[in-house]
């Protein structure tokens, strides 16, 4: 039996013996100061509001810090002949190990926690989300026990503290490294999978993600528990060493434990389990996703044709494709069938993966002591009333659900509501520069490019919502009027309007007229000759050529903020929104005309705008004076929710935030487009699943000395407090000794 109190006792001698030890302070700040600084060098380019990057980096720090802590937890008590006294008093061996091992990770732990420093300084320019973090810092605790105890197998078994380090840090790099293509592209094919499990990152990363799952907590514990119990075998040995049959009882016993270790790992693997602790419950179905699958008219058919032999990048895909695919079966009400085909080298199924629009993935293993090229297949079929939709390759899970549930929507609906196009009058070409848009909107809706009747201009009323995108050429008044009957009418339209015309050639932007703008302050909404620059949230961009190209902020490009939680700017955090400009309000023009305003998108307080010919160059300097919010984007919506001969509008001061490279850029661009487009429709949006993996917020600083700020405080925080720590704790051991010696 384990006595606790013992246990306990020993754990605080092992955390004052570190704290005592100026040496540890030294390995402290060297690994705070190492992982932080290499945190710091590229958080601000990339702009993200997480600690992703820096326990991205946490492993490879980890290989200076547990190694160096673990590294005389046994070989010193050998060393200094301690060992055989401590186990001499009523001390089990397993005590001993146990307190050895906590005291180990209370103090890695201690260290850890410093990286809370940087969440709070980070939390305050940008959303955060403290589900990811809380289970990253989880995550690289577990990773620190599980380092821990390697260590501390390692000390048991050498008597050099050396040695010792430097072996623990070897197999800690294997591990780490395990599941990566340095072994397994030289690996047979058959122990690939086995690589894979056995990594220490694959299970962290999986973790780090903002999720809790059983079979990566299963592993962690279980390499803990088997690391201690070899840890434990050696310890028994130097005890039964001469009476063999008693220690090889022993060894059947750990050999056993060692063994059911690896099988509930091997049989847990197929019992998914997970808590969702990010804040948008992006690793939990959606709500839109529940309704869909609630009402399903009939059985919808789903194979996933998944080889057995896949590469290592592409085992994490395939276990969160399969749990995807069971939560849609599960919520389904048993509409959902799902069927999971390994083609195998079976030609007849090859073919039929083929056939049925499966992509074969290509790569290289290792037999016969030669590269061999196999192929593969992970996709996805979904038939329903004779009609399939095919994703050919999952590459990743960023966006599955969204493909999957808008694919199965596109399938089960009969009658889709029609969106539009306009076209005729300058606006962006739907097939050309919109084309990402509309592909998106067609899983969910009918969409056609639509022109004018010259000779009586009409909006059919087929047609529920129209598109009017960038307009630059001419429009009649009766095409004007039958805009405004198309409203009147209770349907719905959204304006993109841009006040000047760019030359990127020239790096000059010219005021336009022809753009709607009059009509759209008929509603009580001006905007504004002016174009925004935000000096605080922007994208950035490359700028120059061949060789001399670099990255610079460009307020031009203002990435904007939500102002108020709508359906239209739900899940979103901001847009990108290029040469945009603001918006002003005519409440009492809005009112006559039955109308009531959300505010959706704003520029940071530190904006202000350029009117007149505009110079576009990112190179020149930018006024600080007279910054203000500047209103970007709003909807109107009836003043009566009952009245049915009001339709709903959306405007934008810009419509180039929609072009295929704007969404390829920035995927909330496109989700704020179907967002609006969905709740101009009147029809819940599928786009808010599209973004669920953006965990992130964007950091906003008004100053760039506020970035200075926040690196160099952590930065002194990971120095001073351990240091000022270690100085207090050895001057007051001093003083406690020097009065000992007085008495």
């Amino acid at each position: 039996m384990i006595n606790f109190r013992t246990v306990f006792t020993l754990i605080k001698k092992e955390i004052k013996s570190f704290l005592d030890n100026p040496a540890s302070y030294i390995v402290w700040i060297v690994f705070l100061v190492l992982w932080q600084f290499m945190f710091f060098k590229n958080v601000f380019l990339v702009g993200e509001a997480s600690l992703r990057s820096m326990y991205d980096l946490m492993p490879w720090i980890m290989l200076i810090l547990v190694p160096a802590v673990t590294m005389g937890s046994i070989t010193k008590e050998k060393d200094e002949g301690t060992l055989e006294l401590v186990l001499t008093h009523p001390v089990s061996e397993l005590e001993f190990l146990i307190g050895k091992f906590f005291g180990s990770l209370v103090f890695i732990s201690l260290a850890l926690l410093f990286s809370l420093s940087v969440a709070l300084s980070l939390s305050r320019f940008g959303s955060f989300d403290w589900g990811v973090y809380s289970t990253q810092l989880f995550g690289s605790v577990l990773f620190a026990a599980s380092f821990a105890s390697l260590g501390i197998f390692v000390s048991s078994v050498l008597s050099s503290q050396v040695a010792s380090l430097l072996l623990t840090a070897g197999l800690g790099f294997v591990f780490i490294v395990s599941g990566s293509d340095f072994f397994t592209s030289s690996a047979p094919l058959v122990i690939v999978p086995v690589l894979q499990k056995l990594s220490l990152v694959d299970h962290f990363q999986s973790m780090a993600r903002g999720v809790i799952d059983l079979r990566d907590f299963w592993y962690f514990i279980s390499f803990i528990a088997v690391f201690l119990s070899l840890s434990y075998l050696w310890l028994l040995k130097r005890i039964y060493g001469n009476k063999k049959s008693v220690f090889i009882n022993y060894q059947a016993k750990v050999v056993l434990f060692i063994g059911i270790a690896a099988l509930t790992n091997i049989i847990g693997d197929r019992i998914p389990g997970r808590i969702d602790l990010t804040k948008e419950k992006i690793y939990t179905l959606s709500g839109a996703t529940k309704g869909v699958l609630g009402s399903l008219p009939d059985i919808v058919t789903v194979e996933l044709y998944a080889s057995s032999r896949l590469p290592v990048q592409y085992l994490p895909v395939l276990r969160d494709t399969k749990d995807l695919l069971s939560d849609y079966k599960n919520f389904s009400k048993g509409n959902i069938v799902l069927r999971v085909i390994d083609p195998g080298t079976d030609q007849q199924k090859i073919q039929e993966a083929i056939g049925a629009g499966m992509q074969e993935v290509q790569f290289n293993v290792v037999g016969q002591e030669e590269f061999q090229v196999k192929t593969g297949f992970l996709g996805i079929v979904l038939s329903y009333a004779g009609k399939t939709e095919v994703i050919s390759f999952v590459q990743g899970t960023a966006d599955l659900e969204y493909q999957l549930t808008s694919l199965i929507k596109k399938l089960t609906t009969k009658d889709k509501k029609v969106v539009a196009f306009l076209g005729d009058h300058g606006e962006k070409d739907v097939n050309l520069v919109y084309k990402e848009f509309s592909n998106e909107l067609s899983k969910q809706y009918e969409t056609q490019s639509y022109s004018f009747n010259k000779e009586k201009p009409v909006v059919e009323d087929k047609i529920n919502t129209l598109v009017i995108g960038g307009p630059n050429g001419p429009m009649s008044d009766a095409e004007k009027q039958a805009i405004r009957d198309f409203i009147g009418k209770g349907k719905s339209v959204v304006f993109l309007i841009d006040m000047y015309s760019t030359d990127t050639g020239s790096l000059l932007a010219t005021p336009t007229t022809n753009n709607l703008a009059d009509l759209v302050s008929e509603y009580g909404v001006t905007v504004n000759t002016n174009m925004v620059y935000d000096l605080s949230s922007n994208e950035t961009i490359r700028f120059g050529a061949g060789s001399t190209t670099f990255f610079i902020p460009y307020p031009f490009w203002a990435r904007s903020l939500v102002k108020n939680a709508t359906p239209v700017t739900a899940r979103i955090q901001g847009v990108a929104l290029p040469w945009a400009s603001s918006l002003t309000l005519d409440e009492g023009k809005m009112k006559d005309k039955g109308y009531i305003v959300d505010k959706l998108l704003v520029s940071t307080p530190y904006a202000s705008t350029k009117s007149g010919d505009v110079v576009i160059n990112p190179q020149q300097q930018f006024p600080r004076e007279n910054l203000s919010e500047q209103l970007l984007a709003v909807a109107l919506k009836p003043l009566d929710s009952n009245n049915s001969n009001l339709g709903r509008i959306v405007v934008v001061g810009d419509s180039d935030f929609l072009t295929d490279d704007f969404v390829m850029n920035s995927p909330e661009n496109l989700v704020f487009g179907m967002n609006a487009v969905s709740w101009l429709a009147q029809e819940e949006s599928l786009a808010a699943i599209k973004i669920k993996n953006a965990t992130t917020g964007r950091l906003i600083f008004k100053d760039p000395k506020e970035q200075t700020a926040l690196k160099y405080f952590n930065l002194g925080v990971a120095v001073v407090i351990p240091a000022l720590l270690g100085v207090g704790r050895i001057a007051r051991r001093r003083k406690l000794v020097a009065k000992k010696y007085e008495k």
